[in-house]
């Protein structure tokens, strides 16, 4: 994230141009995001513009992101990283660095943790920096992006392993290997300690002998260990204890619930629980008391509806149904918990967008952080010549309190096109703030399958759009207007 040095004099407009610096105090430090904020909700004298587009691997379509530095699978080869610093000499973004290491990874098999240390002696206020944790077919990397430097351990053997996820909670990074649904042993993850420094845990061995003959898979977050079962089942355990206990006798279970395609999410203020009662219908409840929150419904006809909770650890929900977003409250009143609906967010009008006035078919995706999700791949309902796709990706800026809504909704013309629409809205009391129409027309073919993602980093926009064979990432930067 950006920060300012208040030990230099900035005009508002020098504020927008100068990205690296630091804040010695709170007060400043709040002062300064409250200015950036106001520029980029301002709806005269600055403007979205495009600052450079990158061309990447399909299989590399989320964006990889921290700090200024952006990381790019090549298309023509499948194992060279490149590494791009977007806050360049003029705000021009450069190659910062090349890495080729020999072996193959894909998009689903990194995460993106702090790095302590580690090839380089690297000077930092807080000891560490961001780095870029990725597997290979025999090792766990480290890829730090200041640098470039990579450092790796090898993976435990005779397993092939194909995901990876970091615990923040814990500081554990979980390398899970491929699932065998035939025998007793479903999949194995390598637990390694990532901070201060990369170390080997051990070996968690996830049977059905252990964890019951309906077991299907597994996964690792926040200090937990969910088993997914049959007839929609999942099953909650603490993962310091399930690694204490591995191999002597069956773990405690913490709770286990039903819920429709193994949709789980738990929020921490307080805790509470979303799962699914039956398809497009999500349930809240307490987790400490058990009490129920309420019902959010879906429409019957809405494709992949999402609820979750806001990513800023508040008691708030995030729900995207049919090409809108709206936000929850969770108020408590004489003891009472109850949802409070916030704002409807939606796309431009169709008359904006389609002359004929026909209802879209939509669809929905979502850019988020929660501890269980549903797909994040787009996939689209089947459309005749009057009907409209429509997608909705999300992101939440911290510094600004913001959250960034992008719509992408198909134009059917002679050669039909996806037009971009961009939402900024105040993350407390759910207003848009501003809505910007980008100029791009995303063109498609009738094979495509279009696949988005958003990230808002301070008075920086990226935007991933994956089609055919290859990815694009469009880097657009907030630039003032006036003379």
């Amino acid at each position: 994230m950006a920060r300012v040095n208040n030990n230099t004099n900035f005009s508002p407009i020098k504020l927008m141009q100068f990205r690296e610096y630091s804040i010695s105090t709170q007060n400043s430090k709040h002062f300064n995001w409250k200015i950036l904020r106001s520029f980029l909700t301002c709806k005269e004298g600055f403007a979205l513009k495009e600052i450079k587009t990158f061309q990447g691997a399909k299989s590399c379509c989320r964006i990889i992101y921290s700090d200024g530095y952006l990381i790019i699978k090549e298309v023509s080869t499948s194992n060279t990283l490149k590494v791009y610093n977007l806050n360049g000499h003029n705000k021009t973004p450069f190659l910062k660095s090349t890495i080729c290491d020999g072996e193959e990874w894909k998009d689903r098999s990194f995460g993106i943790a702090p790095i302590l240390n580690l090839s380089s002696q690297i000077t930092q206020k807080h000891g560490f920096k961001t780095g870029l944790y990725y597997i290979t077919a025999t090792k766990l990397h480290v890829l730090n992006f200041y640098n470039g430097t990579v450092d790796a351990v090898t993976l435990p053997v005779n397993y092939r392993f194909a995901g990876i996820a970091i615990d923040e909670e814990t500081h554990t990074l979980a390398v899970s290997s491929v699932k065998n649904l035939k025998g007793n042993l479903l999949m194995v993850f390598a637990l390694y300690e990532y901070y201060p420094c990369l170390a080997f845990q051990q070996l968690l061995q996830i049977q059905k002998s252990t964890f019951g003959l309906s077991l299907t898979g597994a996964e690792v977050n926040q200090g937990l260990l969910l088993t997914l079962h049959q007839s929609n089942k999942v099953k909650v355990y603490s993962l310091a204890t399930v690694c204490q206990q591995q191999g002597s006798s069956p773990p405690p279970v913490l709770f286990e619930i039903d819920t429709i395609n193994h949709v789980m999410l738990i929020g921490t203020a307080p805790y509470h629980l979303i799962k699914a009662t039956h398809v497009n219908s999500f349930f809240i409840q307490n987790l400490e008391d058990g009490r129920s929150l309420g019902t959010v419904e879906a429409k019957p006809d809405s494709f992949d509806p999402y609820l979750g909770f806001h990513p800023d650890a508040s008691p708030r929900l995030i729900f995207t149904d049919n090409g809108t977003l709206r936000l929850f409250d969770i108020v408590t009143k004489d003891g009472v918990p109850t949802l409070v609906p916030g704002h409807l967010h939606s796309r431009p009008a169709c008359s904006e967008a389609n002359a004929s006035g026909e209802r879209p078919k939509t669809t929905t995706t979502r850019s988020g952080r929660t501890i269980r999700k549903p797909t994040n791949s787009s996939s689209y309902s089947q459309t005749n010549d009057e009907e409209e796709t429509v997608q909705i990706v999300w992101d939440y800026e911290d510094d600004l309190n913001l959250l960034a809504i992008l719509y992408a909704f198909q134009v059917n013309e002679r050669n039909a096109y996806f037009k971009l629409t961009l939402d900024l809205v105040d993350s407390l009391s759910g207003k848009r703030l501003r809505r910007i129409e980008l100029d791009q027309k995303i063109r498609t073919s009738p094979y495509d399958t279009l696949e988005l993602f958003l990230r808002l980093d301070a008075d920086q926009c990226l935007i991933s759009i994956s089609r055919s064979s290859r990815t694009s990432i469009l880097v657009f930067r907030f630039i003032s207007t006036s003379k």
